[in-house]
C-alpha cells in the first residue's frame, strides 16, 4: 500500500493539476525509514548534470547462486568513471529550459565525439544467514 501512497503524494492536486510538494513532504514525515531517499530527491544530487556523470542503482535485490549453490543476496550499483555531476537550481532551469533533453543530446554529442561513457559496476552482497540480524530490512528498495 505504501507504493500506492508515494504515488498519489507525487501527483498534482485534481482541482488545480499544480503539483504541491506538501503532499509529498506529509507522505515522507510519516514514514521514517524514506529518509534516504527524501534526501536523495531533495539534495543537490536530485538533480544530475546528464547520464554520463550520474549514479545508477537497481531497485531490487537478486539472488546470485554459485555452481557449489551458495546463495548470496545481491544489489547493483553503477558509478561514472567520469565523476557525478548535478546541476543546482538556477541551473537546471537554465539547462532544462534551452534543452529538455540535455542529458541525452550530451550523451549523444559525446558518444558521436568517440567520448564514451563509462561506468564501474558494483556489486553489494550479503549471505541471507544474517538477514534477520539487523533491526531494519536489508533488502527494503529504500535502503542503499
Amino acid at each position: 500500500m505504501k507504493f500506492l501512497d508515494l504515488i498519489h503524494a507525487f501527483k498534482p492536486n485534481p482541482k488545480s493539476n499544480i503539483q504541491e510538494y506538501w503532499r509529498v513532504l506529509d507522505y515522507f514525515s510519516h514514514l521514517p525509514e524514506s529518509l534516504s531517499t527524501f534526501t536523495w530527491l531533495f539534495d543537490d544530487v536530485g538533480i544530475p548534470q546528464d547520464y554520463r556523470h550520474m549514479e545508477g542503482f537497481g531497485v531490487h535485490t537478486f539472488t546470485l547462486i554459485n555452481k557449489a549453490r551458495r546463495v548470496r543476496y545481491a544489489m547493483f550499483h553503477w558509478k561514472p568513471t567520469c565523476r557525478v555531476k548535478c546541476l543546482l537550481d538556477d541551473e537546471a532551469k537554465r539547462v532544462g529550459g534551452d534543452n529538455h533533453s540535455h542529458a541525452t543530446q550530451d550523451l549523444y554529442d559525446s558518444i558521436k565525439a568517440g567520448n564514451y561513457p563509462e561506468w564501474k559496476l558494483f556489486i553489494q552482497t550479503m549471505d541471507p544467514e544474517v538477514e534477520d540480524k539487523f533491526n531494519f530490512n536489508p533488502l527494503d528498495v529504500t535502503k542503499i
